[in-house]
């Protein structure tokens, strides 16, 4: 049966899609997965055939203005005189027949879609990439019959609808595409809008490669927002008369251009490198861990914690020269996430600064350390503080007006991605005024969880759930949540690269997958907070008392004692506080606490 339904998937068309739409959207609901519907994230794009159904997964970077298209419209057969009514949905350009003319008087029915750009999900790790690749990847793909098909040669390609006010007689296309090839060669020394590949995929993250597509929505209730993570399936459209160096030149003494040229060309990348998605379905990701099963069993999850952490803090705690302590912090900070906002308050921000890094001894710890990380994490990023980096590096996204496209930044991150700032990297320099709004917008999104952009005229903030870890030798610049000054075992700093050797021989491939599926699963399960805690408040009253003048137990120190609860309980395999994790909970911050105060004199 599934055989079946997944051949009338791989055959269909968008014109049998339209006239069963129900149907098969019914039958695409009910496959067992879709690896079998190309994904465009591990299979090169041009093996894949214009106007069959792919898949890309991705965040969306960008939202442009609604397109207006002919959901309907009649053509006339010069030669047989019969009159056909065809769709424009799900496609760019016209399918129709070389005698075959558009009746553009009358019968026309125009539709409204949404453009989305979206990109590779920024900071995906090797390894999430490495297992789906090897789930979606299409050996058949790669057969010869593919490439030579891309296009369907049976029809002759009319020019987009979008263009049609113009000049009606330009959808002409006989040989359209050599003409036009000919037309740029002619006038090369005219078009001085030259943009490189960088600009057109507009990744926010800098040398990372990427993938990018754009995204046509036809239903108005899907509800996406900027970096939301999706998966889309659609009717792929590769046309070459797509690219924007192939729109008409327009005699500017005559006619008003609204588009510039590098307008155009920007809104119009090529699709080889840019493949346009006609969306049927979309759907919103919660994460893009490829060992998760598509249901979360939460008693299951909890059940297994408490043996991945074990594994999880051995590895850590070796790795942190022999601090137990501080490898617990990582691990609350590496399950944390904003669980609920209220007015101000994000409820669950977890920035951590660990300090009193052994730099001198090994002057690429936080490095060394940040690749173990990644292997644990499914997105990081890993930004070194230098003066070059925060006067150069544009973190906030902004609006490009001339291209009329949000321009990326590196701040443009989904959610439950992991940004490690190495402030040991940090030279001696002076900061531009590029780098000081950049270590402000740094400060700003850590403590409120929100990123400004830049829209020129006016600011507007957007929500983030971004984990940031700063490593640092002594306290950060910046503000964090929890600062852990590091308590390294002068046994551990004399082997630390026998350590790092040792870590990779242990945590061998199940062991990775134990523990990279519980980091994931952790931040999906629902914690709650039972009526019975007064256990809680006694202790909050106690600490109160015993409080002094100079350094008063306040409200926000039993906040960031409830958010350590909640998540010293979670990576333990509790979804509610009990007595017992609430008593480690505090004897943690007490240790913390008591570090932070005395300063832990650097061992290096």
């Amino acid at each position: 049966m599934h055989e079946n339904i997944m051949s009338d998937i791989e055959t269909t068309t968008p014109d049998r899609w339209i006239e069963n739409e129900k149907i098969m959207k019914s039958k695409l609901m009910k496959l067992p997965n879709w690896y079998q519907i190309p994904l465009i994230n591990s299979n090169a794009s041009h093996n894949l055939t214009d106007g069959n159904l792919v898949r890309f997964r991705g965040m969306i970077q960008d939202m442009h203005n609604p397109e207006f298209y002919f959901e309907k419209f009649e053509v006339f057969n010069t030669t047989t005189n019969e009159v056909k009514v065809k769709s424009g949905k799900y496609r760019d350009t016209a399918h129709v027949l070389e005698n075959e003319k558009i009746n553009y008087s009358e019968n026309l029915i125009s539709g409204q879609r949404q453009t989305l750009v979206v990109v590779s999900i920024p900071g995906l790790n090797d390894w999430v990439q490495q297992l789906e690749d090897k789930q979606n990847y299409l050996k058949h793909l790669e057969e010869p019959p593919n490439t030579s098909k891309r296009l369907h040669p049976s029809t002759k390609l009319k020019r987009s609808y979008d263009d049609t006010e113009d000049n009606l007689d330009e959808m002409e296309v006989d040989n359209e595409a050599v003409n036009k090839e000919m037309k740029i060669l002619d006038h090369k020394d005219n078009t001085p809008d030259v943009v490189s590949r960088e600009h057109l995929l507009n990744y926010p993250l800098p040398d990372v490669p990427s993938k990018s597509c754009i995204v046509k929505i036809y239903s108005d209730n899907e509800n996406l927002k900027l970096n939301d993570m999706i998966e889309v399936i659609g009717f792929l459209s590769v046309d070459p008369s797509l690219s924007g160096e192939f729109k008409e030149d327009k005699d500017s003494m005559i006619e008003l251009q609204i588009e510039s040229s590098v307008e155009i060309i920007t809104h119009n990348p090529p699709p080889s490198l840019v493949p346009r998605l006609h969306a049927v379905h979309v759907q919103k990701l919660e994460h893009c861990n490829p060992l998760l099963s598509n249901s979360v069993d939460q008693g299951v999850i909890l059940s297994e914690a408490n043996a991945a952490r074990e594994h999880l803090l051995k590895a850590l705690t070796e790795l942190l020269l022999g601090d137990q302590l501080a490898a617990e912090y990582l691990i609350c900070h590496l399950i944390a996430c904003v669980y609920l906002r209220q007015d101000t308050m994000n409820l669950g921000q977890f920035c951590l600064n660990l300090s009193n890094l052994p730099t001198q001894k090994y002057p690429n710890y936080a490095q060394q350390l940040y690749d173990i990380i990644k292997q644990f994490v499914t997105k990081s990023y890993y930004l070194p503080l230098t003066i070059e980096n925060m006067n150069t590096l544009t973190l906030l996204p902004k609006k490009d007006y001339e291209c009329n496209r949000l321009a990326s930044g590196v701040l443009q991150l989904s959610k439950d991605t992991h940004l490690i700032l190495d402030e040991t990297k940090m030279e001696q320099g002076r900061l531009d005024a590029t780098g000081v709004n950049n270590i402000a917008a740094l400060g700003k999104m850590i403590m409120t969880q929100k990123v400004e952009y830049d829209f020129k005229y006016y600011k507007m903030e957007f929500d983030s759930d971004i984990s940031v870890l700063v490593l640092s030798e002594g306290k950060s610049l910046l503000p964090s949540d929890y600062h852990v000054p590091l308590k390294p075992e002068e046994s551990s700093l004399e082997i630390f690269d026998a350590i790092v050797e040792a870590a990779t021989y242990y945590l061998t491939e199940d062991l990775m997958n134990m523990i990279r599926a519980y980091l994931t699963n952790l931040k999906l399960v629902k914690y709650s907070i039972t009526e019975d805690l007064q256990f809680v408040e006694n202790d909050f009253i106690d600490m109160r008392s015993k409080s002094s003048s100079d350094n008063p137990v306040t409200a926000d120190d039993l906040h960031r004692l409830l958010v350590l609860a909640r998540l010293v309980s979670l990576s333990r395999g509790h979804d509610t506080l009990s007595k017992e994790c609430w008593d480690i909970t505090k004897a943690m911050e007490t240790e913390r606490l008591h570090r932070v105060k005395n300063r832990v004199a650097s061992t290096v």
